[in-house]
């Protein structure tokens, strides 16, 4: 098991999207599913507690009118927000040697995002 902060995964998930359109050995892409599937459950569970702050912070909203956090509320919204990315879950997960990953290239901004994931040897 592995400590992440829902933080941590909201920021890994567009990361690791790219990383598995990638030709990947076997092995790396089935722990890579693993993570995603693990890790989707929690996904879905802050975009929910993030929709409910939403519309506790809303204004006014026009009918048909996508519902958006009152400019006045914004700084609390963003506290609370905050303080659930910051909330920590633990993921079945062993992180993935980068050497696994064969010849694939990474920018440097997703391999920065997804440093949890993978170590050296």
């Amino acid at each position: 098991m592995t400590k992440f902060s829902l933080g941590e995964i909201y920021g890994l998930t567009r990361s690791l999207q790219k990383l598995t359109d990638k030709e990947l050995p076997i092995k790396v892409s089935f722990r890579l599913y693993q993570f995603l599937k693990n890790s989707a459950v929690e996904m879905e569970t802050l975009e929910k507690a993030r929709v409910k702050l939403v519309e506790k912070y809303a204004g006014a909203q026009e009918e048909g009118k996508e519902m958006k956090v009152a400019d006045d509320k914004r700084e609390k919204f963003q506290e609370e927000f905050t303080s659930l990315l910051n909330e920590e879950v633990e993921i079945p997960f062993e992180p993935i040697s980068v050497e696994d990953l064969g010849g694939i290239s990474i920018s440097a901004n997703d391999l920065f995002s997804m440093q949890k994931i993978f170590k050296e040897k």
